[in-house]
């Protein structure tokens, strides 16, 4: 599992990795430059919009295609670990800044 901040415009790649489709890999982008995340409504509202694509990337489909989808619960939670963990190191430098 691991993940990538897309640029200085704010947006996460989030790669997911189902345990169960090892060799498929997942990317989807969660923007969050507009979030004010010193504020709990911020975090509460980013870690909303993580859940919602972690949950999309890690939604295993039945090979044979008789059976809806399943959600690779495990793999959300990592995702989601990795994605909230980036975001803290790469605000940490801008928020030391403007305690300036």
């Amino acid at each position: 599992m691991r993940l990538v901040l897309a640029s200085a415009a704010a947006a996460l790649a989030l790669v997911a990795v189902p345990a169960t489709a090892n060799t498929d890999t997942v990317e989807v982008r969660v923007a969050y430059g507009d979030l004010n995340l010193t504020t709990a409504e911020g975090r509460a509202a980013l870690d909303q919009r993580v859940h919602r694509m972690a949950v999309k990337a890690c939604e295993v489909a039945d090979p044979l295609g008789r059976a809806p989808a399943k959600t690779d619960w495990n793999c959300v939670a990592a995702t989601k670990r990795a994605a909230l963990a980036q975001v803290e190191r790469n605000d940490a430098p801008r928020t030391a800044m403007g305690a300036d």
